[in-house]
């Protein structure tokens, strides 16, 4: 019985830890610049992947300057204004639940641009 109750309590440790890629639609609102990270806060329009309660919310979607040798940078599109429409595939941060950012650092594949589908 304990052996399977530790089992459980690192399964579940294990599946809060892992990074789980997002993919959203919505309208660049205000672009900002912090030390050591830059980007947009996005009103989510449509979730294609990840938890539904990010429709509707402002989210921050952006890069850091983290070492690329580990953490490879995604693209951040520089010709992106407030009011364009854009799409993101990024990484979820949950800061608590309900509350979240899209971080573009830890995979080439990851982006913000505008829109091309909607």
């Amino acid at each position: 019985m304990k052996l399977l109750l530790s089992i459980i309590l690192v399964l579940i440790f294990v599946s809060q830890c892992t990074a789980v890629d997002v993919k959203v639609e919505g309208i660049a609102a205000k672009d900002f610049h912090r030390i050591g990270a830059w980007g947009w806060d996005v009103k989510i329009e449509k979730v294609i992947s990840g938890p539904d309660d990010l429709q509707g919310k402002l989210i921050s979607i952006y890069l850091t300057s983290a070492n690329p040798a580990e953490y490879p940078p995604g693209s951040l599109d520089s010709n992106i204004k407030a009011g364009d429409r854009v799409e993101a595939l990024g990484q979820l941060e949950t800061i608590e639940p309900g509350d979240y950012n899209i971080l573009l650092v830890g995979s080439s594949d990851y982006y913000l641009r505008p829109a091309t589908g909607l």
